[in-house]
């Protein structure tokens, strides 16, 4: 086992830092779907959450107010629990619609966009069609199980998540390469079925073994670019989404080539 072949957090690195830069204006057109998106969510998230803090008499035009109105919603929490429901962020069915429904597209866009960059790491003549690629998932052959894939995933982390933190995030690490396993099995069947789309959860959970803390401390690294990316209202999202895309397609180049390296060593 220990001639069997590995892969690192770092060569990934490299691998999705050397891509980008060996073309940083197509990687960054074929991701400006969804970097406009998270600007357009960094707007509106904005607003709602001013607009909350409105509703809870708190303004940060007046700091010392501001602070003496949260310490006083704190306070009462911590005496009833149940008071917290009064204090949560809630929002209409209309716009919990419209935010579930923006996400979708945000996966689906990001899911085709993975594709892309996969297909670039292994054939680097790959000739990016910015709109055309961004967009590929909304095709006959990627449209209906990717949909089906990105709500097997929510049910699962969110079920997971419901229970502890820590089953979510086991699910989403094993489950994670599922739609890139998807895709390589529709380029190679060149069709699709529910029961590939099963399987692409089965085989992920596969892949994933001895990977799982690799992609947690991947997934560690985005977060805390993330909250350096939130103080500068998603800007260095133009920067950063073509990296942390880049970064997840190599991460699965890697492991799959491991993998089957590993399978014809275990066959030979």
């Amino acid at each position: 086992m220990n001639n069997y072949k590995r892969v690192n957090a770092l060569e990934i690195r490299r691998l999705a830092m050397r891509t980008f830069v060996k073309d940083i204006k197509g990687n960054v057109a074929l991701n400006i779907f969804p970097i406009l998106m998270r600007l357009v969510a960094m707007y509106f998230g904005t607003r709602i959450y001013n607009s909350w803090l409105g509703e809870l008499g708190v303004s940060f035009s007046n700091p010392q107010a501001a602070s003496e109105r949260l310490t006083e919603i704190s306070q009462q929490m911590a005496n009833d629990p149940s008071a917290a429901t009064k204090y949560a962020l809630s929002l209409t069915p209309g716009s919990s619609v419209i935010v579930f429904a923006f996400m979708f597209f945000f996966v689906l866009v990001c899911t085709g966009v993975g594709y892309t960059m996969l297909d670039k790491m292994r054939n680097p003549d790959y000739e990016i069609n910015a709109l055309k690629d961004s967009l590929q998932v909304f095709s006959g052959n990627f449209f209906f199980p990717v949909l089906f894939i990105t709500t097997m995933l929510g049910v699962f982390i969110e079920a997971g998540l419901s229970l502890y933190i820590i089953p979510g995030i086991w699910f989403f690490l094993i489950f994670s390469q599922s739609f890139y396993v998807l895709k390589d099995d529709v380029d190679k069947n060149k069709t699709w079925s529910i029961r590939s789309a099963f399987l692409s959860l089965t085989k992920s959970s596969r892949m994933m073994r001895g990977y799982k803390t690799t992609l947690f401390f991947i997934c560690f690294e985005f977060l805390l670019w993330e909250i350096v990316n939130l103080m500068t209202h998603e800007i260095l999202s133009i920067w950063l989404h073509p990296y942390e895309q880049l970064t997840l397609a190599a991460f699965y180049a890697k492991i799959s080539e491991a993998n089957d390296a590993n399978s014809n060593k275990a066959a030979a």
